[in-house]
C-alpha cells in the first residue's frame, strides 16, 4: 500500500491510499468539522446520508469524508 500524508489544520499524519478519509481521520482521533455549522462534527452514518462528515479540502472542494477515497496527499481545512 502507498502511504499518503493527510493534513488536518495543524495536525498531519500518514494514511493508506485507497482507504476512506473518514475512517483514517477516526483512527487518528480526529473529528471532522462540518463546514456549514463551523463546529466539531464527526461521521454518524458512515454512508453519506447524515452529512455530518462534510469537510472542505484545501482546493476549495466540499466533500463527504465517508465517501472520499484517499488518492495521494490531502489537506483539510480546520475551522479552529
Amino acid at each position: 500500500m502507498t502511504s499518503c500524508s493527510i493534513k488536518f489544520g495543524k495536525f498531519e499524519f500518514k494514511a493508506n491510499e485507497g482507504d476512506l478519509l473518514l475512517f483514517s481521520l477516526m483512527k487518528e482521533g480526529i473529528y471532522t468539522q462540518g463546514i456549514n455549522q463551523k463546529r466539531k462534527r464527526g461521521g454518524f452514518c458512515g454512508m453519506g446520508v447524515c452529512q455530518e462528515c462534510l469537510v472542505e479540502l484545501s482546493n476549495g472542494k466540499d466533500t463527504l469524508a465517508c465517501q472520499t477515497i484517499i488518492q495521494g496527499d490531502m489537506e483539510i481545512i480546520d475551522y479552529e
